[in-house]
């Protein structure tokens, strides 16, 4: 690679470490569930690591403790304070995932150039930088998950010694994050059953993947059945219906059903009559005008209605993420050139085993498998498809024209520039009400609030979870409607007592959105009933940010 190259790649990751932890300066705690995180990595330190018990409303995080290992374990090597410790340090990780896809492109290509570009779509698209800016298990769920399909494409043929790596990187992923384990298996096997359905006859590396599939899952069913056991009772047995043991029987069946449909196909010679990999600008606007006919009307949907699965709005603010979606689709020119790598297969059955699951969690109503859950993860195989196809691109217009090339990248490096980085994060009112950042004035607050009373606080989700932060448990969180919304003072206070509160608690945020149910769009606090408040009850905290009154 030459040395411009490696001054991009450079760039890139040091830009991708600072637009991830731009809202990090900005507010004590940033995400929604940051203090119950925040909560167990202390928890963990004070006891040595052997925290087990459930004292949040997670069910599962004290059996996935890799995020609070490694927090924790900085804390205490560096000096760092807890908060910043536990905060950081995840995301920085993580904000070095883009490396995961340079490597893959680079290794498909043989080429850096369209690695770079990748790599920079990967590291500025919003959804990434916005979801993996969140100090939570999932962010560093998803460099782990990336970390092992970069190995499996980059050196598992050439060097099985990678394997070791690779078992190691997957026991940190099974015990910081499930769903990210479950990406990796999906993943997994449908890179398994595209390569295997598409060739003729058997190749080599698949017999290695699927004994490699089955060695993941197994880990991954031991730690769940007899470590996570409240988690893996509840999601398994509980969704499910049978026992925990029983469900390692799955894969294997789908795995010898898989195999059953890859004989028929050769036996038989099944083959698709239209040729998707021609290459030409015809064929290209064709398949871009398919891809935008279906894409339009799920955005038109989303516009006019709510999210998949969700009741939330966001309304035309969706249309400020058009820009990357029609970028992304110049990812299709990668068709043709995909086919001829032997990886190529593997990841175009990443693609399609995503697709495959999102669909089901639409039709099903998976609270589980939410789109959303799905977005980072197909971002991640749509970067490694959009480098390829720009670079395929610029050679069916003009393989032969450098300043026509520098051109198109120009203008490609400029839209993401300019379309994605200002709708990183976006404000309040144009997520729909949601915000993620809790001030330190709020933090403060509940240090004063910590010990001065038995019975419970009313606020709401992202308040309560900045006071369990440290160590607060009493709190409303999703009881109650009329305390945060009905003018009717008598009926709030009723709702208050019902609910056994002695304080309510509000800062500047939740008056414009206040958070009941994650699912929903947050309601603004009644104006009129914040008055009545104050007239009434008797203010015993204030901040700049923050007011909290005696209910009683």
């Amino acid at each position: 690679m030459k040395r411009s190259g490696w001054f991009a790649l450079i760039a890139i990751i040091s830009f991708s470490l600072l637009i991830r932890t731009v809202p990090l300066y900005d507010y004590t705690l940033w995400g929604l569930d940051c203090g119950e995180y925040i909560y167990y990595t202390n928890q963990w330190v004070e006891t040595g690591g052997s925290y087990r018990s459930i004292d949040g409303w997670g069910k599962a995080y004290p059996f996935f403790p890799g995020m609070f290992i490694i927090g924790g374990a900085f804390s205490l090597l560096s000096g760092t304070d807890l908060i910043h410790s536990a905060t950081f340090i995840p995301v920085l990780i993580s904000a070095l995932s883009p490396l995961f896809v340079f490597l893959i492109v680079n290794k498909l290509m043989d080429d850096w150039r369209p690695a770079i570009l990748s790599t920079f779509f990967f590291t500025t698209v919003p959804p990434v930088v916005y979801a993996y800016s969140q100090p939570r298990p999932e962010t560093l769920g998803f460099f782990f998950f990336a970390f092992i399909l970069t190995l499996a494409v980059t050196t598992f043929r050439r060097n099985l010694k990678a394997l070791l790596i690779m078992f190691l990187v997957l026991t940190s992923l099974i015990i910081t994050h499930h769903m990210s384990v479950y990406f990796l298996l999906l993943m997994t096997l449908g890179g398994i059953f595209t390569s295997r359905l598409w060739r003729s006859c058997e190749w080599n590396v698949d017999k290695q993947r699927t004994l490699l599939f089955i060695s993941f899952f197994l880990l991954t069913i031991v730690y769940w059945i007899f470590y996570a056991v409240p988690f893996g009772q509840r999601r398994i047995e509980g969704a499910l219906g049978f026992p925990s043991y029983t469900i390692i029987a799955v894969p294997l069946l789908g795995l010898l059903l898989m195999d059953l449909v890859v004989r028929i196909r050769r036996r038989y010679d099944f083959k698709v009559p239209v040729n998707i990999h021609k290459q030409s600008i015809r064929s290209f606007i064709v398949f871009f005008i398919i891809a935008s006919l279906i894409i339009v009307p799920v955005i038109v949907s989303m516009v006019l209605g709510t999210l998949p699965v969700r009741d939330i709005e966001l309304g035309t603010t969706i249309l400020f993420y058009l820009p990357i979606m029609i970028l992304a689709l110049f990812g299709l020119s990668s068709r043709k050139i995909i086919k001829t790598f032997n990886e190529g297969l593997s990841i175009l059955g990443w693609f399609v085993f995503l697709i495959l699951s999102l669909t089901v969690g639409t039709i099903t109503q998976s609270s589980s498998l939410l789109p959303m859950r799905h977005l980072s993860f197909l971002l991640f195989v749509v970067a490694i498809f959009f480098g390829i196809g720009i670079t395929q691109f610029q050679i069916m217009i003009n393989p032969n024209n450098d300043l026509k090339k520098t051109a198109v990248l120009s203008l490609v490096i400029f839209i993401m520039v300019a379309a994605m980085i200002p709708i990183t994060y976006p404000s309040q009112e144009r997520a729909g009400g949601f915000t993620e950042g809790t001030e330190w004035e709020d933090v403060e607050a509940g240090f004063w609030i910590k010990g001065t009373t038995e019975r419970k606080v009313a606020t709401d989700y992202r308040m309560s979870t900045a006071a369990f932060s440290i160590g607060y448990t009493n709190l409303t969180r999703r009881e109650g409607h009329d305390m945060y919304f009905n003018p009717d003072l008598n009926k709030a206070v009723s709702d208050l007592e019902e609910h056994d509160a002695s304080y309510i608690m509000w800062d500047q945020e939740m008056l414009k959105g206040t958070i009941t149910v994650q699912g929903e769009n947050p309601s603004p606090f009644d104006s009129r009933l914040k008055s009545s408040y104050i007239e009434n009850f008797y203010q015993v905290y204030l901040s700049e940010e923050c007011e909290v009154y005696r209910v009683r």
